[in-house]
């Protein structure tokens, strides 16, 4: 992935006689005469200059290149915008844009060829773009890396992970709690009310393995798509991890934080990617044990020693095995 960084060069500045009647108000352009970007505009921190001026550095100071750009770009679950490689948008429109690379600014053009809107490009990284409107002090991140409407990070592992639990709306949200093979919450998690058990953990009615067999049988000892609540909540090629995904993510470096108040790990990948997993304890019963203090998501692979059991992350990144009829946080992954 290419990654820019955004910086108005200006080794030399030469005024020129004839003044460009512009400005960027609330970040809309408004011009009253032709305005040719590539020959004499400055951009300064969002805003086109009212006059005109040339910037001297040895090499082709407005030279375009959308390849740094280009893909869909999500502002959130509900709002993105596309850039196309041959300059065509869904920004605004029948909107065009170009990227200037050595500036680093976004400029988009209307129909009639007229430069309308500008962003400044702070940074392009592993999927996420963050920008600086025209005319406004604060930053805004878009992200690519989006499967089906969620977003996920690229850690440097076999799979990527969403950035948030599922049910949840922030990463740092709880989210839903499910006992292991079910795909609706519920408010009492116990065998009585556990879906593939006949009232107690010894009358269970699918994922039942052979004691000592750790053979891994798909149907069986892993959940099929239609009991794995990440792939029937957000559909797509979403799903619950692995135990062998699980260990995986322990293997990060794990840091116990808080984000916007809330008690949970930074988990950092081998590539410096990071994501969060907020403490969110578990279900028993009617009851929200230990939340604050523990991270529990679950795995989709069954402990086929003891089939009343599957497999969860606990603690600082640790993998162990629990009851299953137990509420615990699902955060889905992607190939």
């Amino acid at each position: 992935m290419k990654k820019i960084y955004a910086f108005v060069l200006l080794l030399a500045a030469t005024v020129l006689t004839t003044a460009v009647n512009a400005q960027v108000i609330n970040g809309d352009l408004n011009h009253n005469q032709g305005l040719d970007v590539e020959d004499v505009t400055l951009l300064i921190d969002g805003y086109l200059t009212g006059e005109s001026e040339q910037i001297q550095t040895g090499g082709a100071p407005f030279a375009v290149d959308n390849s740094f750009v280009v893909g869909k770009w999500y502002k959130s679950k509900n709002e993105s915008m596309t850039l196309n490689e041959d300059g065509t948008t869904d920004f605004g429109d029948g909107y065009t844009y170009k990227f200037l690379s050595t500036q680093g600014y976004l400029l988009f053009y209307n129909a009639s060829n007229a430069p309308v809107y500008a962003l400044r490009v702070l940074d392009v990284a592993y999927g996420y773009m963050v920008v600086l409107p025209a005319g406004s002090n604060t930053p805004v991140t878009y992200s690519s890396n989006y499967n089906n409407g969620y977003e996920y990070v690229d850690l440097g592992l076999s799979v990527k992970w969403a950035t948030m639990n599922v049910g949840a709306n922030t990463p740092e949200g709880y989210g839903d709690y499910f006992a292991w093979g079910e795909t609706t919450p519920k408010s009492e998690y116990n065998w009585v009310t556990y879906k593939w058990s006949g009232d107690t953990r010894t009358s269970l009615v699918k994922y039942i393995a052979k004691e000592g067999d750790d053979s891994g049988v798909e149907g069986f000892t892993m959940l099929e798509p239609s009991d794995d609540a990440a792939r029937v909540k957000w559909g797509g090629t979403w799903r619950m991890p692995t135990y062998d995904e699980l260990v995986e993510l322990g293997e990060c470096k794990w840091e116990s934080t808080t984000q916007n108040n809330v008690n949970g790990y930074k988990i950092t990948g081998p590539n410096g990617n990071s994501i969060f997993l907020p403490k969110a304890g578990w279900r028993n019963d009617k009851t929200l044990v230990n939340q604050g203090s523990y991270v529990t998501i679950w795995s989709s692979s069954l402990y086929t020693r003891v089939s009343y059991q599957a497999w969860q992350t606990s603690g600082k990144g640790y993998v162990v095995p629990v009851e299953r009829c137990g509420g615990r946080s699902v955060r889905a992954v992607c190939p």
